[in-house]
């Protein structure tokens, strides 16, 4: 009897123009995220940009951690 193989199921991959509205920001700022790798995001086939939701949701997670308080000597 064969091994059944559990494949997880693909994820939706955003373009920029999506990703810019979704995250409310205009696409030139969504572009210099990306040249300064700021945001995560993947290259499909080498040459166009695509992100996806469950990278971008831990990221903007990450990003709204509360500052740390710390104290002036």
């Amino acid at each position: 009897m064969a091994k059944k193989v559990v494949v997880p199921p693909k994820e939706r991959l955003f373009t920029i123009d999506e990703m810019a509205k979704i995250l409310q920001v205009e696409k030139r700022i969504l572009v210099e995220w990306i040249q300064y790798r700021r945001i995560p995001y993947v290259m499909v086939d080498g040459r166009y940009v695509r992100f996806r939701i469950s990278d971008i949701a831990k990221w903007v997670r990450e990003k709204n951690k509360p500052a740390q308080k710390f104290q002036l000597m």
